[in-house]
């Protein structure tokens, strides 16, 4: 997967823009889980939670301000601690198999989710991205959860979606 020199982090605003967006819907004190956390600034950006992040060896770069843990994403018995909110930034076009990370996700959520995934066909000029997708193609993937709000990041050839969970029927 593509990764961000830690000393050049500053330099990405559009990856930068995702955290802050995020960080405008968390509530004071919540985990969040950080989902392919790269060199770990995420946590840096979202300082009102308690947060996790989840990569591969070697990661994060950073000084994570918070718990990190290794993680084969592709991996089917693979699943993160439970949290209040869940944030998966450019990752579901790495993996092999995004309707099974969604379910994790979803499994192990409990109030939102921040997910964003290039919404233009990338895999022919990036060897890294696996999968393409539409806008049309992520909210369905979070069973359980109902859009509240969306950004286009047309710089980013990106889209971001917030989630929440919907209440149980009863």
């Amino acid at each position: 997967m593509e990764r961000i020199p830690a000393a050049t982090w500053r330099e990405h605003p559009g990856h930068v823009a995702r955290y802050e967006y995020a960080a405008q819907h968390l509530l004071d004190g919540e985990t969040v889980n950080d989902i392919a956390c790269g060199i770990g600034y995420g946590a840096m950006l979202l300082p009102r939670a308690r947060c996790r992040g989840y990569d591969r060896p070697g990661v994060p770069d950073l000084a994570f301000p918070g718990a990190f843990h290794v993680a084969d994403l592709d991996d089917p018995g693979w699943a993160p601690d439970p949290a209040d909110v869940t944030v998966c930034f450019e990752t579901l076009e790495h993996v092999k198999d995004p309707a099974h990370l969604a379910r994790v996700i979803t499994a192990t959520t409990r109030r939102a989710i921040v997910v964003s995934v290039p919404v233009v066909p990338t895999r022919h000029e990036n060897p890294h991205h696996l999968h393409d997708f539409t806008e049309a193609d992520i909210p369905p993937l979070f069973d359980g959860f109902t859009v509240v709000d969306e950004w286009a990041q047309p710089d980013e050839v990106s889209h971001v979606w917030l989630l929440e969970r919907r209440p149980h029927s009863g």
